[in-house]
């Protein structure tokens, strides 16, 4: 198995995981998603995603809430 697809195959399981996920563990924010992808492709973020303040956190919530109700 060569490199690229052994990174592949993890960033597939990884997003695999996410997606299976339910409730409030799949909010808009999640850093552990790109952290990990960014890991795996060893890529050197400019910034360190920071959780947002806690007003625009539930707004960013409701709103992907709303998205996928609506999508439902």
């Amino acid at each position: 198995m060569t490199d690229y697809e052994e990174k592949y195959d993890q960033a597939r399981a990884f997003l695999q995981e996410w997606l299976d996920q339910q409730g409030h563990d799949r909010c808009w924010y999640y850093p552990d998603l790109f952290r990990k992808l960014v890991g795996i492709y060893e890529i050197v973020p400019a910034l360190e995603p920071e959780l947002p303040p806690l007003e625009e956190f539930k707004k960013g919530c409701e709103r992907y809430q709303r998205e996928e109700y609506e999508q439902s």
